[in-house]
């Protein structure tokens, strides 16, 4: 076979390869919990009640949707202000700015390393870009995870309150009102939304969909789930909420104890990509003739840029395989 041939082969086989990736992390993505818990969320409204909040221009759920008055706006404009409001509730009033600062410092970072290094100005200006980048990328997911995690510590004992409440006899929609107040944070602020929604006449189905959507948790998104099929069905309320704060504290164990037996391979991945930096600052101190070949050489410039994407997707593998998914 002449190189050309062998060439041609690789080609093929790389791109056969890429397609069966895409395919599979598209199966995966397309059969998140979240989508189908959204899927679920969506089979459940009515199409005529759909069809009556479409033609009403101020809808009565607009203390918690995220839809409104983006149909006067562009679609970046709409897709900023999502954003903005996803932000707002996971991070709370100082996430915006928390982002901005963060990004201003990653961008004043990747200025100095590269100044000092001596990169040309394409090497700058692609660093001035993807720093705030990574940084605003970054702390995002840091706001998540801690949103996440102190959501999930307080949500069983604010199901238990409902619990209680609605067993006195107090209606489902007041025993939401009364979590929005004697919860702690944040679902206090999550329940007081809906309580103000509710008692100014939106609908419960609204309100716990678009809570659900802005919230983004597998957890409430079933205590949502449960009070529509309530509403709609009848049943024991108090003992389907019982059920479900079983399930969510199971659920909450669960992952505490991934997390406790995981431990070791997240910090090995936390060790093992500071190895890198950490050699490469020691010679630059001791010995800068011998690693600033790495950043004034064209073969060096590919040595890095090879490092830098098999250390992504080893720290990648490395994180999937030590966080387990817990959420089904």
């Amino acid at each position: 076979m002449t190189p050309a041939d062998v060439v041609a082969v690789g080609a093929f086989f790389a791109i056969l390869v890429a397609g069966l990736i895409v395919r599979s992390l598209r199966g995966i993505a397309r059969n998140s919990p979240s989508q189908r818990i959204r899927q679920r969320v969506d089979a459940l409204r009515d199409p005529r009640a759909q069809a009556k909040r479409e033609r009403i221009d101020t809808p009565s759920h607009a203390l918690v949707s995220l839809e409104r008055h983006h149909g006067k706006q562009a679609a970046w404009l709409a897709w900023l202000r999502t954003r903005r409001e996803r932000v707002q509730t996971v991070g709370g009033p100082g996430a915006l700015r928390l982002i901005g600062v963060c990004a201003a410092l990653a961008l004043v970072l990747a200025a100095v390393v590269t100044s000092l290094i001596g990169l040309s100005f394409g090497w700058c200006l692609a660093s001035a870009i993807a720093a705030p980048l990574i940084a605003i990328r970054a702390v995002y997911v840091w706001l998540v995870a801690r949103f996440r995690l102190r959501f999930l510590a307080v949500f069983p004992d604010t199901l238990d309150l409902i619990i209680r409440a609605v067993r006195a006899g107090i209606p489902a929609v007041q025993a939401i009102c009364t979590a929005g107040v004697e919860s702690e944070e944040p679902v206090r602020t999550t329940f007081r939304t809906m309580g103000d929604a509710l008692l100014v006449g939106a609908e419960v189905k609204d309100v716990l969909e678009q809570a659900a959507e802005r919230l983004q948790l597998a957890d409430f998104s079933f205590f949502s789930v449960c009070l529509i099929l309530q509403r709609e069905t009848g049943g024991n309320l108090a003992e389907t909420l019982e059920n479900l704060a079983s399930i969510v504290r199971t659920r909450r164990d669960i992952r505490m104890k991934t997390k406790a037996l995981t431990a070791e391979g997240r910090i090995a991945s936390k060790i093992i990509s500071a190895v890198p930096f950490a050699i490469t600052g020691f010679l630059y101190v001791v010995n800068r003739p011998y690693i600033e070949l790495l950043f004034r050489t064209r073969a060096g410039h590919k040595m890095l840029v090879l490092a830098c994407v098999l250390l992504t997707i080893g720290l990648t593998l490395i994180r999937k395989i030590s966080n387990l998914d817990t959420s089904r």
